[in-house]
């Protein structure tokens, strides 16, 4: 149940970075609003499961980076899971999340992880220690 709440507020956070100015968006679906949700919801769902698997592992072999930069190398590990979520999503021939230049993936990057952080402080059970 938390995978699937998490799930959508991945989805909604790519959803709201999609409407502001950065060169990130999400092709895929047809016209329907059903089909676009669907997309943005596999969209939220393979950038859940990259933070759940391979974001753990990443900043335990970034650590000693992280100390160096005193934690502003978790800011290039945002964008990193925010690139490897439009690789994976290349995989799907029917949904697409394509990224731009590194500055402006960075930002998006950086207010997903803000807009996932306060949603998942709002909705009860998707927080981890819930």
């Amino acid at each position: 149940m938390r995978f699937l709440l998490n799930s959508i507020i991945m989805a909604v956070a790519v959803w709201f970075v999609t409407i502001l100015p950065f060169d990130v968006s999400v092709e895929g679906g047809d016209n329907s609003t059903w089909a676009r949700l669907f997309v943005f919801l596999l969209v939220g769902a393979v950038m859940a499961a990259a933070n759940a698997i391979i974001y753990p592992i990443v900043k335990v072999l970034a650590f000693p980076i992280m100390i160096l930069t005193l934690g502003l190398f978790s800011l290039v590990i945002a964008w990193f899971m925010l690139w490897l979520t439009a690789w994976l999503t290349t995989l799907v021939p029917w949904a697409d999340l394509t990224i731009g230049g590194f500055w402006d993936t960075l930002w998006a990057a950086v207010v997903i992880a803000i807009t996932s952080g306060i949603l998942g402080a709002i909705i009860p059970g998707a927080g981890k220690n819930d």
